[in-house]
């Protein structure tokens, strides 16, 4: 904490805000990606379901997901970008962009 004594002022740290926060809780680590054959998806929270889309919005995958720590299996589709949703079992949802090399 900043004081200027001449000013009367004080300067306050900045709080960290509640959509920082809950953005934060929500953060998927998903790698590698690019991908190849198989995923990495690493979460703080458990994972419910993980959904992958085309670009289009046509489901192309879908997993049952369990735990903080998951594998998604992508060697069967073709190359391309795609979304992946992560659904944890809170009901909250997450998305991030895929690249099927």
């Amino acid at each position: 904490m900043l004081h200027w004594p001449k000013a009367n002022a004080t300067i306050r740290p900045v709080r960290q805000e509640i959509d920082s926060i809950m953005a934060d809780r929500r953060s998927v680590l998903v790698y590698p990606n690019p991908v190849i054959s198989s995923l990495q998806v690493k979460s703080r929270k458990p994972i419910q379901q993980l959904v992958l889309y085309a670009i289009d919005g046509k489901p192309v995958k879908r997993m049952a997901a369990t735990g903080i720590s998951n594998r998604l299996n992508v060697q069967d589709i073709q190359r391309g970008a795609y979304m992946l949703k992560t659904i944890f079992e809170d009901g909250t949802k997450t998305s991030k962009m895929i690249i099927k090399q």
